[in-house]
């Protein structure tokens, strides 16, 4: 059976991400997708490198352990490095919140009142030099087959940039992951960047316009929807900071609807707009009881539960969807994109 092509944009979202790799874990265990193309933002960037450089050196398979093999190995650096340790008690009663943690509360003191560029002069940066001896970099530059797509945003304009393989270095992912209050900007070419999920968490159009295929699947861990009103300050900072990081793709699947109307419509007939598949895979109830400090929880138990979490989502949504992947039926109805129109 030939298998199915798609294309895979991944949501930054720190430990968060963990859920990602789950449902991707989970995609290529299943074997029948052949993912042409990967765009990320931030974890989701870093998500996008182990997947592209796993199926260029192993397949399938490859990918698998190469994602594992980040995920381990960050938990097991963050262990020696990162202020955001766990607190034990919450720890044993499986609480993953951060709001018990004195370096997470200290860190959000210092932050409050000092820059990257006050804290750490000098932009020594262990995690950087992890990237840099993690990925093969030249690797997955000269290969067209496998396509990355990071996004970053340009700091001088606010713009969206986009970096793909002729691109792909240690400083392109790290901006793509560059959080403004926690690293300095990062310098790629002269010019300087921040975290992507600020105005592309992910980017979408690039697997429009250059992987050959109309089905593009969207792995969502940021929230969309709260129930609850947000009350205490670190609720509102919380929710401004879901909706922001959703903004950017609401405003893309919006595009994408319209499009995807008009051409089903026949109000479209240019050849050169491309009728697209939508997928999404998210599961909100996955991320319940947790608040945005759990993003910095890099406890590998917190991440495994989030693994899991992901994979048994993406087997739920492949018995479920997958006879629609490369059919029009998924794109306009079941209330697809009930979440951003």
């Amino acid at each position: 059976m030939a298998k199915k092509k798609v294309a895979i944009a991944l949501q930054g979202g720190g430990a968060h991400g963990a859920f990602a790799w789950g449902v991707v874990d989970k995609l290529l265990e299943d074997g029948r997708f052949d993912i042409l193309g990967v765009s990320g933002t931030s974890a989701g960037g870093m998500n996008a490198a182990s997947i592209v450089q796993g199926l260029i050196k192993g397949g399938n398979e490859g990918a698998r352990a190469t994602l594992k093999d980040y995920w381990k190995s960050m938990s097991e650096l963050s262990k020696k490095i990162s202020p955001y340790a766990l607190d034990p008690k919450d720890k044993k009663n499986k609480y993953y919140n951060l709001d018990h943690s004195l370096g997470y509360l200290l860190m959000g003191k210092i932050q409050e009142n000092f820059s990257p560029y006050d804290i750490n002069p000098s932009n020594k940066n262990p995690f950087g030099d992890f990237v840099k001896d993690f990925f093969d970099f030249s690797a997955i530059r000269n290969n067209k087959e496998r396509k990355i797509f990071l996004g970053t945003t340009h700091v001088k304009t606010g713009k969206v940039k986009v970096f793909s393989n002729p691109d792909f270095c240690s400083d392109v992912l790290m901006a793509s992951a560059c959080l403004p209050f926690m690293f300095q900007a990062v310098q790629v070419d002269g010019e300087y960047y921040w975290d992507g999920g600020f105005i592309a968490n992910p980017a979408i159009f690039p697997l429009i316009y250059e992987c050959d295929t109309s089905d593009v699947i969207v792995v969502q861990v940021t929230k969309t929807y709260r129930e609850e009103l947000p009350k205490t300050r670190a609720e509102i900072v919380d929710r401004l900071k879901e909706i922001t990081y959703n903004g950017c793709m609401v405003h893309e699947m919006r595009a994408i609807h319209f499009i995807s109307r008009m051409i089903d419509e026949g109000k479209i007939s240019d050849k050169s707009m491309k009728r697209m598949n939508m997928h999404v895979i998210k599961n909100e109830d996955s991320f319940k009881g947790l608040n945005l400090s759990s993003a910095l929880n890099t406890d590998w138990d917190f991440l495994m539960m989030l693994h899991n979490e992901g994979r048994k989502t993406a087997d739920k949504w492949i018995n479920d969807h997958y006879e629609k992947v490369g059919t029009q039926q998924h794109s306009l109805d079941e209330g697809m994109f009930k979440d951003f129109v």
